[in-house]
């Protein structure tokens, strides 16, 4: 990497003046980067995740992601050995 001179930058934050290397740095430091983040998921929440019922207990759980199926561990695994299983036998 070659030496580059720094441009003169304005932190979005806490508005103290640093040397960035590149040209769209918007903040002075790490904490400044991640209260920006935390600001913006406050002013911009994620939707309601799925309700799901699970097809091997039937228990009502909150997806964590979207293809989220099993409510556990237990059940998803226990769904995968018995597919398992049972393809070794037939």
């Amino acid at each position: 990497m070659s030496n580059q001179n720094p441009y003169p930058a304005g932190c979005i934050i806490c508005g103290t003046s640093f040397p960035a290397f590149r040209a769209h740095a918007k903040y002075c430091s790490p904490a400044c980067k991640r209260s920006a983040l935390l600001v913006n998921r406050q002013a911009n929440p994620r939707p309601h995740r799925h309700v799901r019922r699970c097809p091997r207990c039937g228990q009502t759980f909150t997806a964590r992601r979207v293809e989220g199926t099993y409510c556990s561990n237990a059940c998803r695994q226990a769904v995968h050995r018995r597919r398992h299983l049972s393809s070794r036998t037939a």
